[in-house]
Formats: C-alpha cells, sequence, structure tokens
C-alpha cells in the first residue's frame, strides 16, 4: 500500500496492516494503541532531525519488524548522531512528560526509547555503535562486534524471558524481544 503525503512516498505492508488490524481486536485494554503512539512518536523524532539537519527525507516504509526511512542525502557523523538518538530522546522525554498520567501512557514510551538504545542489529544503539567504530575501524570487524554484541545481550534476554514465562504464566516480552534480536541477527547473517 503506498501512501504520499506531500513530498513524502509513504509504503505500508500488507502484513502490517494486518497484525495491526489483529492486535487492534484482540487487544482488550488498548494497550497496543499506546505503543503504536510511541513507535510513531520514535519515528517522528528521527524525522524532525533529519529535516533539522537539512536530509532530505524522500520515503517511510512501515514493513512487521521495523521501519524504514528513505533518505537521499548521506550524512555527516555529527548529524547522522544527532537523527539516530532522536528517537530515543523523543520517546524518554515523552515518558516523562506523560509520567503523571499513569503507567499505561508513560511506561511503552520509556520501553520503546530504553530498548533502542541497546547496542544491537537493526536498532538505534547498534546504528550509533556502528557509526561510531566505522571512524576506526573497516566495516567487516565493526559487523562482527556488532553481531557478538546483539548475541551476547539477546541470551540473557532470552534467559530472562524464560524465567518469567515459566514463574508467571503469561509474561512473555522479554522472550519475544530476544527471539525478535536472534531473529535479526540471522536474518542479517
Amino acid at each position: 500500500m503506498k501512501l504520499r503525503i506531500s513530498e513524502l512516498d509513504i509504503y505500508i505492508g500488507y502484513e502490517v496492516a494486518a497484525a495491526m488490524t489483529a492486535a487492534l481486536i484482540l487487544d482488550r485494554e488498548n494497550r497496543v494503541i499506546f505503543c503504536v503512539l510511541a513507535a510513531a512518536m520514535h519515528e517522528l523524532g528521527h524525522y524532525v532531525m533529519m529535516r533539522l539537519c537539512s536530509v532530505r527525507v524522500r520515503g517511510l516504509r512501515l514493513r512487521l519488524f521495523d521501519v524504514l526511512i528513505e533518505s537521499d542525502e548521506p550524512q555527516s557523523f555529527k548529524s547522522d548522531v544527532l537523527i539516530t538518538l532522536a528517537g530515543p530522546a523523543v520517546n524518554l522525554i515523552s515518558a516523562a512528560a506523560l509520567f503523571p498520567l499513569g503507567t499505561k501512557l508513560w511506561l511503552p514510551q520509556a520501553a520503546l526509547g530504553i530498548f533502542n538504545l541497546l547496542p544491537v542489529m537493526s536498532l538505534d544503539g547498534g546504528h550509533l555503535l556502528r557509526i561510531c567504530m566505522e571512524r576506526r575501524f573497516s566495516p567487516h570487524p565493526c559487523d562482527i562486534v556488532l553481531r557478538i554484541t546483539t548475541f551476547l545481550i539477546a541470551l540473557p534476554l532470552m534467559t530472562a524471558g524464560i524465567y518469567l514465562l515459566f514463574n508467571s504464566e503469561y509474561n512473555y516480552s522479554f522472550l519475544a524481544i530476544s527471539l525478535y534480536l536472534l531473529f535479526i541477527l540471522f536474518l542479517k547473517s
């Protein structure tokens, strides 16, 4: 599915639309909407910072496991760092502002902001680690370090996820996050 807003092309995968519809129908406590709002705020942070750094944005791709903002112009190191940190910063600032209104509002913002700072593949923290390392090393050693870091973070998360699942019988969030990280690790390898 393709939308055009001003000069921005927005591509939404059909699997995203189907997953969102199912999640909204099955979510009895309306928590999914707050998670979607946190994700939208996160990407808006990246987008606004790209515009502030004079980076031309030409497209936005919403896929099942990630969002890709496409741009034509390469960024300097400074603008790349600012753009990378803008998403988590918006989430953490939003979490602080929404804190007095209750856990249901601020927790998705805080969780997404902190999660995206993890130094693993496909997350902002991983991108930040990569661009910092590429200033001194070639891309190949950076890939190896990023893969090892991703695995070393996913493994304890999976252990915690299994422990939580067996002890709570319903909390599968850490297990889902660790499986996502391992899926990305093997997909990109």
